[in-house]
């Protein structure tokens, strides 16, 4: 059984290295009721030991990304220098989020994260080549004007991304008004609204509470950049029916990306499969934290294996595997 004591060295590399945190500054730490406590008290205790002045505000679980947090969590994040979002489901990709880093906060999206993961897989990576690596693919992603998608299941997708400019998820999040999603290990780019067109076959998760691991394969027809039919059985009814309750804007194609972490584990779930090396993932719904111009009341990716991947034809990843760098 693993104690505090097991991952604060995780704990200590984020406030110091990857945050920055120091002492006077304001501090919160959001996190919902799935979450392991002893992950919240590690960060806690570790800003707190840094001189930080810590809030920590406890929030019912959302069951998707996107969600904006509840008023209380709102203002806590506003009003801080330094935020961490230790929820079960993202909330980068929301208004609340896009108003903190404009007020100069400094966040940390740190979604899902398991005790399991504090001592092993994608959290342990070689930080310094990892970042290296994610920045090598999210410039070849800028030079970029069209990226192709295909997986053995049948995803067949075309997306323009000229202009575009691509994140490399893999930095530190130490200057007013930047973020970071930990693990690190991701190059992400949002395709040009009303472009992508082709198919999205048989994801292996979905970032859905109600879907996750989809038990019977779903298919998404893509045309002009939304989302046209859901095609398949529980899951796909279940995906449908959120797209309607949430408006048009969630049928959005709005992130392509690529993953980078050579220890993350596609087993250990969504927040390490998205990041695992040669994994690709599709958002739909909001893409202005990205990028993109379509706000939407979630962000939902699809995760997709052994993914090969062309930029301007130029293959970069070849059924799951990136090519050199």
């Amino acid at each position: 059984m693993l104690t505090i004591m097991d991952f604060m060295a995780t704990v200590r590399r984020i406030i110091e290295d990857v945050l920055g945190v120091k002492s006077g500054e304001s501090a919160t730490i959001v996190t919902d009721l799935d979450c392991p406590t002893t992950i919240t008290t590690a960060l806690a205790s570790c800003m707190r030991y840094a001189g930080a002045e810590v809030t920590v505000v406890t929030m019912s679980p959302r069951d998707h990304g996107g969600i904006d947090p509840p008023p209380a969590a709102a203002s806590a994040m506003l009003a801080s220098q330094v935020v961490v979002m230790q929820a079960s489901f993202a909330m980068i990709h929301t208004r609340t989020v896009r108003e903190t880093l404009a007020c100069g906060g400094r966040v940390c999206e740190f979604w899902g994260v398991t005790e399991d993961m504090m001592v092993r897989g994608a959290l342990t990576e070689d930080p310094i080549w990892l970042e290296r690596t994610t920045f090598r693919l999210a410039e070849l992603m800028n030079k970029a004007s069209e990226a192709r998608l295909k997986t053995p299941s049948g995803t067949d997708l075309r997306l323009e991304i000229s202009g575009r400019k691509a994140k490399a998820l893999a930095g530190p999040a130490r200057t007013p008004g930047s973020w970071c999603s930990l693990p690190h290990g991701e190059s992400a780019i949002s395709p040009i609204e009303g472009t992508a067109t082709g198919k999205l076959v048989g994801p292996y998760l979905v970032e859905a509470r109600e879907i996750g691991r989809p038990k019977e394969p779903y298919e998404l027809i893509i045309q002009e950049g939304n989302i046209l039919e859901v095609k398949g059985g529980i899951e796909a009814q279940r995906l449908e029916h959120l797209l309607e309750k949430s408006g048009p804007s969630s049928r959005n194609i709005a992130e392509f990306a690529i993953g980078t972490n050579r220890r993350a584990r596609i087993e250990a779930g969504l927040r390490e499969a998205k990041k695992a090396w040669g994994t690709a993932h599709i958002g739909i719904g909001d893409s202005r934290s990205i990028g993109g111009v379509v706000e939407s009341p979630l962000h939902i990716d699809h995760i997709l294996l052994r993914p090969t991947v062309w930029l301007d034809g130029q293959e970069v990843v070849r059924d799951g595997k990136l090519l050199e760098l």
